[in-house]
């Protein structure tokens, strides 16, 4: 492999491909070809057209019955809950569906999601709280909103109809901005505790003059603030309404997964077209360590929160497990490397009581050669040079992820087929749901995304921080968080819709850091490495509250010596770095099931009794939360402070926390559904 491929090749080979394993046994004296064979299919091995059918009809179950490509719509509300979630389905594209999992991102599983369609005055008037996606509206549903607004009810609009800017208290200015930038006002109730800096947001934002509103956000370039809000709330009757002068979440989306019209095109000058050209141009790297998309998601949430605050305290899962401030997410790509290396890496971990993903790239053998490298297994011949199905097993049961790393230089469909067919075939499987793609190539805006979906796979770590694009004009390397987030959401694709599949970036990449494989790599000593490394997962545990995907190779620990030494000391300096801030370190399965079970935890039956001056509702889970979560409920309400928290009945401590500028009681959530009860006084 060339060294601007931007991956690891294959660091070893016991046998080469083309070596015919029935000459080798021939050498071995009393082993024919067909004693071979007997040997094999009696030990219960893969051989030739065992091997490829094996692999092969396991593939073809999965491409004959695609999994779904769009996740089944999630109803969070059991009630009716204080939410009502309208997706404008006129929007280009409709962003609703993507609306709700910012939501959810946010903890926010209380809403109830309906098409534009759908929405009658008798449906709006049973919500406290309206948030709706952007899109045209007729005069007819425009003044039904507005009824419902003056009437006492809370409406969010992102980007609204022109024609409705007296109801949100501004007058429609000319022009509007692209691509630019906002800054919040500390100096407002709802942007307490964010960051100082502008914030970048892609999209087209439109012109505004106040006219009674409150301005929480001002649209701004990198040379200063202009003289137009982008977020603002206006009291009008009896009720409020929010503007967001831009598609928020359409904006989202963009800073997360790039630029579409980069899609398939050379970018950065390393050979393969990878997911980070999408990027080029798009971030600017003086916000790196900002995760700037995930600050617009939480002033949206701080929004709703703030607007729901004259009818109930509004509560919220928080991110992580146990109440941590942060993740990592321990990962390693390893090219045909054997047990021991991979040993290395594990035992790391382990020390620090840590997870690992490993993600294995086999070399391409035909059936044939399998069976010969599991007989050797048998014999105690080959245990030290090649990954066995025992050694698999023994790792899964110590909690690590032994995954698939596909090559797809021949294209999506050959390459995973391939690679399913020799990872299967090896007796590796069954194969894990997250994955890391060989040299981390990427088709389309999310052509990949899509076709990993349809196959099982529900996390990519595709989006990988390497290369010359994150070098600044004054020669500084930026590192941090290229996509603007660090949470886990899924992928949306150009028409709106959500795919079945998770986006978790890799920002920590020893190629950039330590590099040994592209041109011009920085490659800092270890200790500079572990110094950069170190810095942002201090920036997490501070308030930048974000899952950082680590990328340790495993070669290196095949090759030995300096690269075997080099590697070792920057990947157990990243991992001690994680135990100092608190940061639990997570393989990237253990972290796809929170990340899935805590999207399915919905609030039901949510309601505020202003008599007895208690908020009452249930968490129903649908899937088990590997170690507890937490869940917040605002520590003060109208005057009120809160001074119990019961689970089940039973009296639960709680610990105090600020998530921006509104405190919470965070008390744990068991894995099972629970009632909770808040007493204020």
């Amino acid at each position: 492999m060339s060294r601007n491929e931007g991956g690891l090749g294959q660091a070893v080979k016991p046998l080469a491909p083309t070596q015919d394993p029935l000459r080798v046994v021939s050498r071995m004296g009393r082993w024919t070809r067909r004693r071979f064979l007997k040997a094999t299919g009696a030990a219960g091995l893969v051989v030739a057209s065992a091997g490829l059918t094996g692999g092969y009809t396991l593939w073809r179950a999965v491409e004959g019955e695609p999994l779904p490509e769009y996740p089944p719509d999630l109803e969070p509300s059991g009630g009716e809950g204080p939410i009502l979630l309208v997706e404008n389905e006129k929007g280009t594209p409709p962003t609703g569906s993507y609306l709700a999992e910012i939501l959810r991102a946010e903890g926010l599983n209380a809403f109830r999601m309906t098409p534009l369609s759908a929405v009658g005055e008798e449906l709006l008037e049973r919500f406290p709280l309206v948030v709706l996606s952007a899109g045209p509206l007729d005069t007819a549903t425009g003044e039904a909103l507005r009824r419902y607004v003056v009437r006492g009810g809370s409406l969010i609009a992102l980007r609204p109809p022109l024609h409705l800017a007296d109801l949100f208290g501004v007058e429609l200015l000319p022009g509007q901005t692209m691509d630019s930038y906002l800054r919040i006002r500390p100096e407002h109730p709802v942007g307490r505790g964010f960051p100082p800096e502008a914030l970048q947001f892609h999209g087209s934002a439109d012109h505004y003059r106040l006219a009674g509103a409150e301005e929480i956000a001002r649209l701004a370039t990198r040379a200063g603030d202009l003289p137009f809000p982008a977020v603002t709330v206006y009291r009008t009757g009896s009720g409020k309404a929010a503007l967001w002068a831009f598609d928020m979440a359409w904006s989202v989306a963009l800073t997360r997964q790039g630029n579409p019209a980069h899609a398939n095109q050379e970018q950065d000058g390393l050979r393969g077209l990878r997911a980070h050209e999408l990027f080029k141009g798009w971030l600017d790297l003086d916000r790196l360590g900002i995760p700037q998309a995930d600050e617009l998601m939480r002033l949206l949430g701080q929004l709703i929160a703030w607007m729901l605050a004259d009818r109930l305290p509004m509560p919220r899962l928080w991110y992580f497990p146990a109440g941590a401030p942060g993740m990592l997410i321990a990962t390693g790509d390893a090219h045909n490397t054997p047990p021991d290396a991979i040993e290395e890496a594990l035992r790391r971990t382990e020390q620090r009581g840590g997870w690992f993903s490993v993600y294995y790239a086999p070399l391409p053998r035909t059936p044939l050669q399998r069976a010969w490298h599991r007989l050797l297994n048998t014999l105690e011949r080959s245990a030290a040079h090649v990954v066995q199905p025992e050694h698999v097993r023994t790792w899964r049961e110590r909690g690590h992820e032994f995954g698939i790393h596909p090559y797809v230089e021949e294209g999506l469909e050959a390459g995973w087929r391939r690679a399913w067919e020799v990872f299967t075939g090896m007796g590796y499987g069954p194969v894990p749901p997250t994955v890391r793609t060989h040299r981390v190539l990427w088709s389309g805006w999310v052509e990949t995304a899509r076709w990993q979906a349809k196959h099982g796979i529900r996390m990519n770590l595709d989006y990988y921080l390497v290369g010359p694009m994150f070098r600044k004009p004054d020669g500084e390397w930026a590192f941090g968080y290229f996509t603007g987030s660090g949470l886990p959401m899924r992928f949306v694709d150009e028409e709106g819709r959500l795919l079945s599949i998770y986006q978790q970036p890799t920002q920590l990449v020893d190629e950039q850091l330590i590099g040994w494989t592209w041109e011009g790599a920085p490659r800092f000593p270890p200790a500079k490495a572990v110094e950069i490394s170190r810095a942002l997962l201090g920036r997490v545990a501070s308030g930048a509250w974000g899952a950082i995907g680590l990328q340790a190779h495993i070669d290196p620990f095949a090759i030995g010596g300096e690269a075997a030494s080099i590697q070792a000391a920057w990947l157990e300096g990243v991992l001690d770095a994680a135990v100092d801030y608190g940061l639990p370190i997570w393989s990237a399965h253990r972290w796809l099931q929170f990340v899935e079970a805590r999207a399915e935890a919905i609030f039901q039956d949510l309601r505020w009794d202003p008599i007895a001056r208690q908020l009452r509702f249930r968490v129903a889970m649908r899937a088990s939360l590997p170690l507890e979560g937490e869940i917040g409920l605002p520590l003060e309400f109208q005057n009120l402070r809160l001074a119990r928290v019961e689970v089940d009945g039973q009296a639960t401590p709680y610990r105090e926390r600020p998530l921006r500028g509104i405190s919470y009681g965070w008390v744990t959530l068991p894995i099972r559904s629970v009632s909770i009860t808040g007493f204020y006084i």
